[in-house]
C-alpha cells in the first residue's frame, strides 16, 4: 500500500498532468478527458481488426509510458478515498481533482487517527501530530486534563461552519483546525 505522502505526491502530480493532457480533450459528462484516453478509446472505432489491434498496441504502450513517467496518473476509488482522507480539514480549492466521483455523497466527514505526538503551542492550546504527518492545532479553550497519550485513536469530524472537532481518546472533546 502506498504511503500517505506518495499519495498526496501522486494526487498532485494527476491535477498537474490531467490538466496538460486535456489540451485537446473531448468532454465526457462535463469532465475533460485527457488526450492520450481519448486516442486510445477511439481505436474502438476502426473496423479493421488487424488496423484497430495496432491502433490498440501503439495507444497502450503510450499510456503505459506516459503512467511511468507520472504524465498521467491512474488511481482506483479506493486510492482516491485514501488521498481524500489526507486532504482532510485542508482548505482547497473547489476542482473536480477527483474526478466525476466529488459527490457530497463521497464526501468524509470523520477521520480516525492515532497520535504520534502532542505538545503546548503558545496560548496554551494543543498541537496534534498525527502518524500521517497531519497537524491539528486546538482553537477553543477547553481543557485537556493531562498530556494526550502517544498512540492514542484520535477521531477528528466536521462540525458546524466548517470548524472541526477533535476525541482524542476518552479525553473531552475540543475544537481543532488543520495546519499542514
Amino acid at each position: 500500500m502506498m504511503k500517505l505522502s506518495g499519495t498526496l505526491a501522486a494526487i498532485t502530480l494527476m491535477s498537474c498532468s490531467v490538466t496538460a493532457l486535456a489540451v485537446e480533450a473531448d468532454e465526457v459528462n462535463g469532465q475533460a478527458q485527457p488526450a492520450i484516453i481519448e486516442r486510445l478509446f477511439d481505436c474502438r472505432k476502426i473496423e479493421d481488426p488487424a488496423a484497430r489491434l495496432s491502433c490498440f498496441d501503439r495507444e497502450v504502450a503510450a499510456v503505459e509510458v506516459a503512467a511511468g513517467t507520472d504524465d498521467l496518473v491512474i488511481a482506483d476509488r479506493e486510492q482516491m478515498k485514501e488521498a481524500k482522507r489526507g486532504f482532510f480539514g485542508l482548505s482547497l480549492p473547489k476542482i473536480k481533482l477527483f474526478g466525476r466521483g466529488d459527490s457530497d455523497e463521497e464526501e468524509i466527514t470523520k477521520v480516525e487517527m492515532t497520535l504520534l505526538s502532542a505538545s503546548l503551542a503558545s496560548g496554551g492550546k494543543w498541537l496534534l501530530l498525527m502518524e500521517d504527518g497531519a497537524q491539528w492545532l486546538q482553537t477553543d479553550n477547553t481543557p485537556v486534563l493531562g498530556s494526550p497519550a502517544t498512540g492514542v485513536a484520535v477521531t477528528i469530524e466536521r462540525a458546524a461552519l466548517g470548524s472541526y472537532i477533535a476525541r482524542i481518546g476518552k479525553k473531552r472533546p475540543i475544537r481543532v483546525k488543520r495546519i499542514n
